[in-house]
């Protein structure tokens, strides 16, 4: 019974995470397919480019509230705290590749921003600073992103190491395996989509060429 309710969870997951606003608004406001323009992704970054900071601004609250509400799931109904992996881990394959959109969606930041939050508080509230800092000095997304995922997992480690659970709820392997698997998910995720400016970024020895465009 319990294995039968993680699973229609993690089904609710990907379809929650299926929903992309970026996609409809820009549809909507400029009649154009977000997968066609700017970057091509489905998310907050493309929003920002094409419609502008309030929109983009919704478009990231909503991405990553559906992080949120998949980390917040198994709880509400008592289940053990091993299905937050299904359901966060959903929740991100459903943004990615949302049925709706013949599997072709974002990359999945924003919505691991939220289930961050949602089961990391503290140390995700901490880790925006470097990474907000990372964003105005570099003057992009992905550097900013970056900052702020290492810094997640840094903080999980220090909390784990010294027990600080102000820092991080039930410090221990749980959610440093939580953080660390669906930081490298979405990293995989977003290199296998550009890795073609990655190869070119080797050839031109410029780090800067890898994260143009983001």
């Amino acid at each position: 019974m319990e294995i039968a309710a993680i699973a229609l969870l993690g089904v609710a997951s990907y379809l929650i995470g299926s929903i992309t606003p970026a996609y409809y608004l820009v549809s909507f406001f400029k009649k154009s397919d977000i997968r066609t323009v700017g970057s091509r992704n489905v998310g907050t970054l493309n929003t920002y480019h094409q419609l502008g900071v309030e929109w983009a601004a919704l478009v990231l609250i909503f991405d990553a509230g559906k992080g949120v509400i998949a980390v917040l799931l198994p709880g509400w109904i008592g289940l053990p705290d091993w299905a937050v992996f299904v359901t966060g881990a959903l929740v991100i394959a459903g943004h990615n590749w949302p049925v709706v959109l013949r599997f072709k969606g974002g990359k999945g930041a924003a919505t691991l921003i939220g289930l961050l939050l949602g089961i990391l508080p503290v140390a995700t509230l901490i880790a925006a600073v470097p990474g907000i800092l990372a964003l105005i000095l570099a003057r992009n997304g992905i550097v900013g992103l970056t900052a702020g995922f290492i810094t997640v997992n840094v903080l999980v480690i220090v909390a784990w190491i010294f027990g600080f659970a102000w820092l991080v709820p039930n410090p221990g392997l749980l959610p440093f395996l939580f953080s660390l698997l669906l930081t490298l998910l979405v990293t995989v995720v977003y290199g296998v989509s550009i890795r073609g400016q990655l190869m070119e970024a080797v050839r031109q020895r410029s780090l800067r060429q890898a994260f143009y465009g983001s």
